[in-house]
């Protein structure tokens, strides 16, 4: 229950700064003075579903999926140094180190083909990788 309490904590300390919204620019004058600068209001991407979505929902999880490599390969590593001859413990950390280099390689894989289809789908080309 202690672990499950920690993993909860931790994964709520990682989401929460992806959740809170900053003030908006207008409200310090940014938007006037850009505004006179360039004689044009600057355009902002607030309202595109595409950038919420890549913003706080894509980069927290290859976030934590990054945690999740790192802590597999501390993991297998110091079980492999402490193995002490031992052949099936040796065997054991070998796995979790090659499984957690292929689910890193598969992840961003899928994260890379992902980004081309949807680059070819809404510019047209497919130079965005």
């Amino acid at each position: 229950m202690r672990k499950l309490l920690l993993a909860g904590l931790l994964a709520a300390s990682l989401l929460v700064p992806q959740l809170a919204f900053a003030t908006a620019a207008s409200s310090y004058g940014l938007e006037a003075t850009g505004t006179a600068a360039l004689g044009t209001a600057p355009t902002t991407a607030q309202g595109d579903i595409t950038t919420f979505i890549g913003s706080y929902i894509i980069k927290p999880i290859l976030g934590l999926v990054g945690l999740a490599f790192f802590v597999l390969m501390i993991y297998g590593g110091v079980l492999w140094m402490v193995a002490g001859g031992n052949e099936t413990t040796v065997k054991k950390a070998q796995s979790i180190l090659t499984s957690a280099v292929v689910g890193a390689v598969v992840v961003i894989a899928a994260y890379a083909l992902t980004n081309a289809v949807l680059n070819a789908l809404t510019t047209g080309n497919v130079s965005g990788i």
